[in-house]
C-alpha cells in the first residue's frame, strides 16, 4: 500500500499539473491543523528586521496518531535561517488533529506554509 505522504505529495502534483486528483484510498481524514484557534501564527522574529526579510517556508509535519507532532522537516526555506527556524519551532508547539483510516487514527504527514512579513 501506497503512503499517505505519497499520495497527497501526488494529489498536490496532480493539482498544480491540472490533472485529476487520486483518491486518497482507505483515508477517510487526512491530519491538519486544529483550526479550534488554539495555534497562533509566529511572531516575525526581532534578529529579521534589521534587513526587512519577508517569505513563505513549508514545513512538513509528522503528526502521531495521537494528534502529537513527531517530527518537523523543513520542505521549502523562505531563504532565511530565521525565519525557517521561527516557522518550524511553531509548527513544533501547534496542535494537529490526527488522520483516520477505517475509522482509527494513524500517523500523517500534513504540509503547512507560513508566511513572514516585516511588521509596518
Amino acid at each position: 500500500m501506497m503512503s499517505n505522504t505519497f499520495v497527497k505529495l501526488a494529489a498536490v502534483a496532480a493539482l498544480m499539473s491540472g490533472s485529476a486528483v487520486p483518491a486518497m484510498a482507505g483515508v477517510t481524514s487526512a491530519a491538519h491543523v486544529d483550526t479550534s484557534g488554539v495555534n497562533m501564527q509566529p511572531a516575525y522574529p526581532a534578529s529579521a528586521l534589521p534587513k526587512r526579510e519577508s517569505g513563505a517556508v513549508v514545513v512538513g509535519v509528522r503528526v502521531k496518531d495521537d494528534g502529537q507532532v513527531r517530527r518537523v522537516d523543513l520542505v521549502r526555506s523562505s531563504g532565511f535561517d530565521e525565519l525557517d527556524s521561527a516557522a518550524m519551532n511553531a509548527a513544533r508547539g501547534w496542535h494537529y488533529v490526527p488522520a483516520y483510516e477505517n475509522g482509527n487514527p494513524i500517523d500523517d504527514t500534513v504540509l503547512v506554509q507560513i508566511v513572514f512579513q516585516p511588521p509596518a
